[in-house]
């Protein structure tokens, strides 16, 4: 029996490489004015900023840049943008880069069209009202910001994640093509994509999963883990990376993230650690943590991998030892002294965690004080 769920999204994918020459057409179908939201160096640098302008401006729409988004981005840059929008008039926003470039972007088509402070839009408040019509092209292979209602910032103050979601905030059109991801070094292809990873895992084992999210899940966690040593070294190789983190931004948008960001925050927000790689260091463990939680799921996703086992506990640990094994190959950091962290910070760390109750609640094991503070030593 299939269970009772919703679907939505309103997004136009268009997927393929040269895709991105379609921008001008799309954009002067929802606007005249266009703002293009993008981070400090990629844009510029691989002469995107020129080329995304001028296929704009042939197509007739006027375009400002905003270029000042830096990784993690804050609630201050996201309002200066939305300053500057509000003072030109725009009418839609196309964000260009990586999860950042993209959450800012939607942030800042909210408070263009509703004005006042990101504060007054934070989760728990469910954001209901149009905002500016956002087209959103996604240049690594991680966050699936292009078909996701949640924009994730940063308030420096507080040293702490904040996030703005509802479904007004999702892209009306996703242009993803997989040719802007030659650009990437090794390390970012690998920690995006591992970013896409949790986003699948998490989504495939949460509360609020369904039918179509986990479809989109499974699909996603086998091309990442069949795909990825072979695409972070040959960037001609990289196009099944971006349809997987395209499909493991559709699993989190109906089913949400779970535990594994909620720890991974504290290395983002108080160690500026990759958000990808902090996820990575606590993805085996969650897994051991959950597994026993949704026994059906983990053997159906180890059956979808492929890999022979006898018994449940044959299938988790071959599940965690091929993530393990991966990591590894990757040479990416599995531990978080190697990151620098202090075992005396663990008392911040639990305090952190548990304020992301979003996150924790949706997780399918209910997460205690203690279970934190043992993720916190076992990753250690």
């Amino acid at each position: 029996m299939i269970s009772s769920f919703t679907f939505y999204t309103p997004t136009k994918i268009v997927f393929g490489r040269g895709r991105l020459q379609e921008l001008g057409n799309y954009v002067s179908r929802l606007g005249d004015k266009a703002l293009l939201v993008t981070g400090r160096v990629f844009a510029r640098k691989h002469g995107y900023i020129e080329l995304l302008t001028s296929n704009m401006e042939n197509s007739g729409v006027k375009v400002s840049v905003f270029d000042k988004v830096e990784e993690n981005p804050s609630i201050e840059t996201v309002e200066s943008g939305s300053s500057l929008s509000r003072s030109l008039n725009i009418n839609v926003i196309v964000g260009f880069g990586g999860g950042s470039a993209m959450d800012a972007a939607k942030a800042i088509a909210l408070l263009s069209a509703k004005g006042g402070s990101v504060r007054d839009y934070v989760h728990p408040y469910v954001v209901e009202d149009e905002v500016l019509p956002i087209i959103a092209i996604p240049t690594t292979c991680g966050t699936g910001s292009e078909v996701t209602r949640y924009a994730l910032l940063s308030d420096l103050t507080a040293k702490r994640k904040v996030v703005v979601a509802g479904y007004p905030l999702i892209p009306k059109i996703a242009i993803v093509d997989p040719d802007v991801l030659k650009h990437l070094p090794v390390s970012l292809t690998v920690y995006t994509a591992l970013d896409a990873l949790s986003h699948a895992i998490e989504a495939y084992w949460s509360k609020s999963s369904q039918p179509l999210s986990d479809m989109f899940a499974l699909e996603s966690i086998k091309i990442i883990l069949s795909d990825l040593r072979e695409a972070s070294r040959k960037p001609e190789a990289r196009d099944s990376l971006h349809y997987a983190s395209l499909l493991g931004g559709l699993a989190i948008n109906c089913a949400g993230t779970t535990v594994i960001h909620g720890l991974g925050y504290y290395l983002t927000t108080h160690h500026r650690i990759h958000h990808g790689l902090a996820n990575s260091i606590f993805l085996p463990l969650a897994v051991k943590f959950n597994a026993p939680e949704v026994p059906d799921k983990i053997l159906r996703l180890v059956e979808h991998l492929g890999f022979e086992y006898e018994g449940f506990n044959e299938a988790v640990n071959k599940l965690v030892e091929e993530i393990v094994k991966l990591e590894t190959e990757l040479k990416v950091p599995t531990n978080l002294r190697s990151l620098g962290v202090g075992r005396d910070e663990v008392d911040a760390f639990i305090a952190n965690t548990m304020q992301y109750r979003r996150n924790l609640e949706n997780n399918p094991r209910a997460i205690s004080e203690e279970d934190v503070r043992r993720f916190f030593t076992d990753a250690f």
